[in-house]
């Protein structure tokens, strides 16, 4: 009754050799358009092949149904019907269905042809699995559940085959959809560990039938072996079924109650008893996980990447994302120290360890440009001296990270991934890797995966500050502020006298409109580190929102005197436009972009001061065209930025494009509805294309926080809206509302 049609994947260890047997050789050459390079798998429902797709030139997974394995009463056309339901279902851990054809009287489907090892596979190479990394397994794979489950489907075939963790880290559901074309052409389908008891009596497939499976594929995993199936319902097989079936407590007398609750519901022989709904089995999973809500992962790979602060007035400098980055990925482990020598530092000579020391000071001093050169270069000095010190290699794939972040080298990240990798390779307990880890993977979208590195690094050192800054990271790109504000201020209290953890926290408050505090926690990072070009940039922009024209333009002073930015220069540019220094505000801007003529941010800042200085229209257009040309560009990688939109959205109103404006506008709304710079600056985009009571709405709820309205005030293309006499209740119903949030 097993077919298995699982191994449409390649399946490679974690250190690339094979884990499965050589594909087998193949005796078809081409099926339709589609050139047959192996065979990787086959059973009695069909065959799988690696096949070559010349029309959009890329390998994917050929799945070719075996003529004896279709229902002479089945038509094609049914079969079609079931193929497209499962092509609807679109989630980031469904392996999706690409096409289906009928050639040479056989009916085929292709997939993406995916490159990694499957959960079987991973158990037979590593062992059984700790309860949080299953438990964060099993979120994903109930999530790709309630995704098939929506389309109206069933997967039917559920087991640790046909979950793949792909090399990137993703976990991956497979094969969803094909096993109920199995049973229509025999009748039953599944796996018999896997399959629920009334499953064997007759009864029809169900989304409970699902859950049981998910139930069993976590029992497989922290215990490596099956629990005895119920074959049936009569009362002398489930008794025989119970004496014979294994209990997890007594296999893994570590697993927590919580886990082993989940478990058993799961599996309960009973469907009523079962959960209802793979979403009741994944708010279960989060509990074990530590009872906060975890974000479906289609949603998360939406989000930023990192924690990045809404900027001065509603443009994005780009120094935004930047200096964050610095702070997020320029973390720097405290290593336990015993008797005056670090752990894991053993054999290592003082003048190495010495110059490590400097290079991880290098790190954490990273704002200056200089120094992540110096750091990388003192860390490669370390490992050619002592190639088996775990934590320089930790350290070096840190930096790189950094690297990565403000260059978007791709090479720098792969330098990153091998560093942390070796360093794992020479100390399996290495914590500073784990935390690169999940930086990498929450840059890359995989927060599910991020949450586990990031367990690990607790699980080894529980009272470290960076850790915990890891994981507010990953929880800002599940939009999860709440909790990476939580994990911050863990941080903080952690690490009082370290300026990036009150740096990072005031970029939350900041966002949250919590202005003055945000100053508080600003002025509290320049006092730790007075050579912090961070957070003296951040404390002049939120100054400015403030309305302290005056202290604003020292912090950008002293932050240009620090070390000369190009996102600084443009700042300063805008705050010289709200004192009427227009000539200076020019002079800055272009000096912005002298620096970095490719950043759309800095040029459009530029046609901002134009537009703003007697006489500059005309050149403000020109400049908002360049602008719009390189933000189309960053759109390409950064489709769902809202600042990026509205920027556009804004830029092409002013230049009289209100088609291509307006969608722009809802987009940017719709990814941040409560960002009062976003709001702001629709609303200004608004006023531009002559929809004033939308104009009203937004301005007036930006402002309606703590919110200075000097840049409202000062305005040119505002001077319509300010005198309307709608304009000052919009802003009082606004505030008698507390809308905006900021």
């Amino acid at each position: 009754m097993e077919d298995d049609l699982t191994v449409a994947f390649v399946n490679v260890s974690g250190d690339g050799a094979a884990a499965t047997p050589a594909p087998a050789p193949v005796t078809l050459k081409t099926w339709g358009r589609f050139e047959l390079l192996a065979r990787v798998g086959e059973g009695g429902f069909g065959e799988v092949y690696r096949a070559w797709d010349p029309d959009l030139q890329r390998e994917v997974a050929l799945k070719l149904l075996l003529p004896s394995a279709m229902n002479p009463n089945l038509e094609y056309e049914e079969v079609l019907r079931e193929a497209r339901a499962m092509a609807a279902v679109r989630h980031l851990n469904v392996v999706p269905i690409y096409g289906i054809d009928r050639q040479d009287g056989r009916v085929g489907f292709w997939t993406d042809f995916v490159h990694g090892v499957t959960l079987a596979a991973l158990l037979e190479q590593q062992g059984p699995f700790g309860y949080r990394e299953a438990a964060l397994i099993g979120l994903d794979v109930a999530h790709a559940l309630s995704a098939v489950h929506k389309s109206g489907l069933l997967h039917r075939d559920i087991k640790a085959e046909n979950v793949m963790r792909e090399e990137g880290g993703r976990i991956l559901l497979m094969d969803f959809g094909l096993s109920s074309l199995a049973q229509q052409a025999h009748g039953l389908a599944g796996t018999p560990a896997y399959m629920a008891p009334e499953l064997f009596t007759g009864a029809v497939a169900t989304v409970g039938t699902d859950l049981y499976a998910v139930g069993v594929l976590l029992f497989y995993l922290v215990a490596g072996k099956h629990p005895v199936p119920f074959l049936g319902f009569q009362q002398e097989q489930l008794d025989e079924a119970q004496r014979q079936r294994l209990f997890l407590p007594d296999l893994r007398p570590d697993l927590p109650e919580s886990f082993l609750r989940v478990v058993n519901v799961a599996s309960d022989p009973d469907p009523k008893r079962r959960f209802g709904t793979a979403g009741q089995l994944s708010a279960a999973l989060s509990e074990v996980l530590g009872g906060t809500r975890v974000v479906e992962a289609d949603q998360a790979a939406a989000a930023v990447a990192v924690p990045v602060k809404p900027m001065r007035r509603w443009l994005w400098f780009g120094l935004a994302g930047v200096l964050v980055l610095l702070l997020v990925a320029g973390l720097v482990w405290r290593e336990r120290v015993t008797n005056g020598v670090t752990a894991g530092a053993a054999g290592v000579s003082a003048s190495n360890y010495e110059t490590y020391s400097k290079a991880q000071d290098l790190v954490v001093h990273s704002y200056l440009n200089r120094n992540l050169a110096a750091a990388i270069d003192g860390f490669n000095q370390v490992l050619k001296n002592d190639p088996g010190f775990a934590l320089a290699e930790a350290g070096l794939g840190r930096a790189y990270f950094l690297q990565y972040h403000l260059t978007r080298n791709q090479e720098s990240l792969d330098k990153a991934q091998a560093a942390t990798k070796r360093a794992l390779e020479l100390d399996a307990n290495c914590a500073p890797a784990y935390v690169t880890l999940a930086r990498i993977s929450t840059t890359g979208g995989n927060t599910s995966l991020a949450l586990q590195q990031v367990a690990k690094a607790l699980e080894l050192e529980p009272l470290n500050a960076e850790a915990y800054a890891a994981k507010a990271d990953v929880f800002a790109a599940e939009r999860r502020d709440a909790d990476a504000k939580e994990a911050l201020s863990h941080a903080v209290d952690l690490a009082p006298d370290d300026w990036r953890f009150p740096v990072l926290l005031g970029n939350y408050e900041f966002a949250a409109g919590n202005l003055q505090e945000a100053v508080t926690l600003y002025k509290r990072g320049a006092e730790l580190a007075p050579d912090n070009v961070i957070a003296f940039y951040n404390l002049g922009d939120t100054q400015e929102k403030l309305g302290q024209l005056g202290e604003a333009q020292a912090s950008f002073e002293k932050a240009l005197k620090i070390e000369p930015r190009f996102a600084i220069y443009s700042a300063l540019g805008g705050l010289l436009s709200l004192e009427g220094k227009h000539a200076e505000a020019i002079r800055m801007g272009q000096k912005a972009v002298e620096l970095n003529p490719g950043d759309y941010n800095t040029r459009q800042n530029l046609a901002e001061a134009y537009l703003w200085s007697p006489g500059g229209r005309e050149q403000a257009m020109a400049t908002y065209r360049e602008a719009i040309g390189l933000a189309e560009h960053a759109r390409l990688t950064s489709p769902r930025d809202p600042a990026l939109l509205i920027s556009l959205a804004y830029a092409y109103a002013l230049t009289g494009d209100k088609g291509k404006s307006l969608p722009l506008i809802r987009q940017s709304l719709a990814l941040s509805p409560d960002d009062p710079d976003v709001s702001l600056r629709a609303g200004v985009t608004y006023e531009v294309l002559g929809q004033r009571a939308e104009a009203l709405r937004l301005v007036a709820k930006a402002l309606a926080g703590s919110y200075s309205p000097v840049w409202v005030e000062h305005n040119p293309e505002l001077a319509g809206l300010r005198s309307d006499p709608g304009f000052g209740a919009a802003l009082a119903k606004a505030k008698s509302k507390g809308a905006g949030g900021g």
